[in-house]
């Protein structure tokens, strides 16, 4: 018999060309980092953006919408770099970095592959997911960081590396609950995979995942302890939001989620996703191997969940996100441990499903710049970070034809125009949100401008002062519209109207 297991001594000259997957890898994070500092000053601040601005000037432990992470993050990246577009992303843009290197990390430590690593990384960056998430600033950025840092503290954990790695993954829990409530879906995703495996089920005898849990609430203290004492205002707010069942629900919604699910990480990309997905359980359950169930257990029931969340309400695009850094990874190490017994096709279809990734990310970023796709301004998704510093320059001329002596503030119905208002004047002139009790620039007694100063109202759409609004000021002037637009079609018109004298607020004033 001729013997096949004789011991390989690499050739002399001989490269493993696996490693410079590695280097690879840098020059990915280098690339895109560049360019996204560059991106994220051509485009102006999203509403959304704008609105998360206003809490770094005003902190507290909790706000209406989401915890307070966003908030603490653009407050020290604006100290750092200006107050600015650059201030306020900055940070988003070096989290995804982090992220993508992340991937890389657990793919690379559960396939013992350099390739498999870089692979990860670059799905990620081919996606309008991670790229989007690197430029537009919301709380979904560092709770996919704490995300992914607690499938790899679990990940070590389970591997024998000691009961350290649970109490970081406590850690990570608590901060990333700290930036998203979702957050919050870890700990049944992690419960379910330990109890999935042998090893697991004995490992939940044990005390290190429950003090884990106990650190993580600990962390995350603050944020309960500030919705205790505001009536749960913003537990009662997302229960609403996402769980509470609307009137149109049904398969409606349930489509318009599929839907927007493939347009997030491109139709061709996002089946390959689904299909890493139900392998790994595959490879998990068939086979007993914990890599698979751990990358399955953090991925499929996120979708799953929001899936069923979209029978009963609408569900935004972003919210399964996390669902899809395991998954990530999971194709990446199917695809290295498969590529060399591929077909043609599937080899093929797998070209196509990055290349195709790739384009619809470059469309998306040049349409935010140069809308270069074919349609109405109002209905394009990128026309909203357009207009905003020159509807601020609008403003500050209106101001400037007031008595600066008496003082001066903004006015505006809508928490998003708030902030767009408060960024785009430099913060030079105060803004108050009408009507809005549960905000924190809400216009009330306790949070007013002195008596007979001047107001600019200033909305979007509505050709009308909101009622009772007028009484609160000697007399109101409706002046022009302001119009935006982009591509010689109309984004948004701005109406705007100047008053004077105003009569402060009774206790009993909304």
């Amino acid at each position: 018999m001729i013997r096949t297991d004789f011991p390989v001594t690499p050739v002399e000259g001989y490269k493993d060309p696996d490693r410079y997957y590695r280097r690879w890898l840098y020059i990915l994070l280098a690339a895109t980092t560049v360019f996204r500092l560059v991106f994220i000053q051509w485009v102006e601040l999203a509403p959304d953006e704008a609105y998360y601005f206003t809490w770094s000037r005003n902190l507290q432990w909790g706000y209406y919408d989401h915890p307070p992470m966003v908030g603490f993050l653009i407050l020290v990246f604006t100290t750092l770099a200006g107050q600015s577009e650059f201030g306020v992303r900055i940070g988003w843009v070096l989290m995804t970095a982090l992220l993508s290197y992340l991937l890389y990390l657990l793919a690379r430590l559960m396939f013992r592959s350099e390739r498999a690593g870089f692979f990860a990384a670059l799905v990620l960056n081919l996606t309008l997911l991670g790229s989007a998430g690197a430029i537009i600033v919301t709380p979904d950025g560092p709770q996919g960081l704490f995300w992914a840092l607690s499938i790899l503290f679990v990940y070590q954990a389970t591997a024998g590396k000691g009961g350290f790695w649970w109490y970081l993954t406590g850690v990570a829990l608590g901060l990333g609950m700290f930036s998203k409530y979702t957050m919050v879906l870890l700990a049944p995703c992690i419960f379910l995979f330990l109890l999935s495996y042998p090893e697991g089920r004995n490992g939940l005898r044990r005390k290190e995942p429950y003090l884990a849990f106990l650190l993580g609430l600990a962390i995350f203290s603050p944020v309960i302890l500030w919705n205790a004492q505001n009536d749960w205002l913003s537990f009662r707010f997302q229960l609403s939001h996402g769980l509470e069942v609307k009137k149109q629900v049904g398969l409606r919604y349930f489509g318009e989620y599929w839907a927007g699910q493939a347009g997030l990480v491109s139709p061709l990309l996002f089946l390959a996703i689904l299909w890493a997905m139900g392998k790994s359980a595959n490879q998990g359950f068939r086979r007993g191997e914990k890599q698979w169930l751990l990358l399955f257990w953090t991925s499929a029931p996120v979708l799953l969940f929001f899936a069923y969340t979209s029978l009963r309400s609408k569900v935004e695009a972003n919210w399964p996100a996390l669902a899809y850094f395991s998954a990530v990874v999971a194709l990446s190490g199917f695809a290295v441990q498969g590529w060399a017994g591929w077909g043609k096709g599937k080899r093929a279809f797998a070209w196509v499903a990055g290349l195709t990734a790739l384009l619809f990310t470059f469309l998306a970023h040049l349409q935010a710049v140069h809308g270069v796709i074919p349609m109405p301004a109002h209905r394009d998704p990128t026309s909203q970070l357009h207009g905003w510093r020159t509807l601020g320059d609008r403003i500050k001329e209106v101001a400037q034809s007031l008595d600066p002596a008496k003082g001066i503030f903004l006015l505006t119905p809508r928490h998003q125009l708030v902030g767009e208002g408060m960024f785009y004047t430099q913060g030079k002139i105060p803004v108050y949100q009408w009507d809005a009790p549960n905000r924190i620039n809400h216009l009330s007694p306790l949070n007013s401008p002195p008596v007979g100063s001047q107001g600019i109202f200033f909305t979007e759409g509505g050709n009308e002062l909101p009622r009772g609004l007028e009484a609160l000021f000697e007399s109101c002037e409706k002046l022009e519209p302001f119009v935006v637009r982009r591509n010689s079609g109309v984004v948004r018109t701005h109406p705007i109207w100047k008053c004077v004298g105003f009569k402060g607020l009774q206790c009993n004033t909304p």
